[in-house]
Parts: structure tokens; sequence; C-alpha cells
């Protein structure tokens, strides 16, 4: 065995008997001061990287978002449709439900309901847009609550024999991913400002 020269100048490290190191120092020993974070430089090519990677996440999910909305689009468009084809049977069906309402007031409040839903879709679906193409997670904010109100909005329409399951959930997952939308765009944001210098 050779002797092993000792340095003095530095820590030592000893293994004690149960296994565990201890660490002796001479008088007047400092650390050195570790080097800096690398995220600190956001004029590396990883953070160009980790903006390219992000852009191309939001732009998948904008697309996956702006589909549901068409799909959305198409699903209430038919609905609506079938509603003022098929109104005079929905009338008749009213006034069997509630036979103390008069005709005119049923068909008042089944009219006021078609109008509602008409000027709801307009902000609903506008918002949504405005949303996915501005980027901006305030908008999916906003459009979030919107899309909660539209799905709760469904529960009372049972009574005017206006229900809808499917627009229910489509609206509802649409609040689902505009939450996600946000989160992910909120987190993003954070990030942006962790790189900058």
């Amino acid at each position: 065995m050779r002797p092993e020269k000792l340095n003095l100048g530095g820590p030592v490290f000893l293994e004690q008997p149960d296994g565990s190191l201890a660490q002796g120092v001479p008088l007047g020993f400092r650390e050195q001061t570790p080097p800096s974070t690398p995220r600190l430089h956001s004029n590396e090519p990883n953070a160009a990287l980790l903006n390219v990677d992000i852009v191309r996440v939001l732009a998948r999910h904008e697309t996956l978002f702006l589909s549901l909305l068409f799909l959305q689009l198409i699903v209430e468009s038919v609905f609506e449709t079938i509603h003022i084809k098929y109104r005079e049977d929905a009338l008749f069906e009213l006034s069997l439900i509630y036979p103390s309402l008069s005709k005119p007031v049923i068909c008042t409040l089944y009219w006021m309901a078609f109008v509602g839903e008409t000027a709801y879709c307009f902000a609903y679906f506008g918002l949504g847009v405005l949303a996915a193409f501005k980027s901006k997670p305030a908008l999916y904010q906003r459009f979030s609550t919107v899309a909660l109100i539209g799905t709760l909005g469904q529960l009372p329409l049972a009574y005017l024999n206006r229900f809808n399951l499917l627009i229910f959930f489509l609206r509802f997952i649409s609040y689902a991913y505009a939450r996600f939308q946000w989160n992910l765009l909120h987190g993003i944001g954070l990030l942006r400002e962790e790189l900058a210098p």
C-alpha cells in the first residue's frame, strides 16, 4: 500500500464506521462559488429551440380548439334549423305540457329562447375565434366564463323542450379546453419571463 498524500488546503472527507461521510475543513476555508445557471443566458440556441417548440404546441392546440368550435357551429346550426322547421310541433307540445299558459305566451317564450340562443352563439363563437387568433390568456379566460354560462344556460331550456345534450357537452368541452389553453398560455408567459434577461 502506498501512503496517500494529504491535501491540507481543501476539505477532507472521512468515512465513519457506520458508513456515513463526514467533512473536515481547515480554519478559514471557503467554498468556491458555484457557476451561474445556464438559464440566464437566453442567447443560447436552447432558448430558440424552446420558442420553436412552444409555438408548435400552441399552433396545434389552437387548431384543435378552432376545430372544436367549427364542429360546434355546425351542430348548433343544424339543431336551430330543426327547431325552426318543426316549431309548430314544438309549440303544440308545449301547449300540452303547460295548459295554463296561452298560445301567444308560449310562442313568445319559444321565440325569446331562439333569439337568446342566437345572440349567445354570436358572442360565444366570436369570442372563441378571437381568443384563438389573438392567443391572449385573458381572452381564453373570458371565453371559458361565457362557455360555462352557456353550458349551465342549457339546463333551463329543458322547460321549453330545447335542451340538447350534445350541445351541452360540446359547450362543456369547449369550457374545459379554454381553461387548458388559458393555463398553457399563462405557464408559457411565466417561462418567458424567467428566460428574459
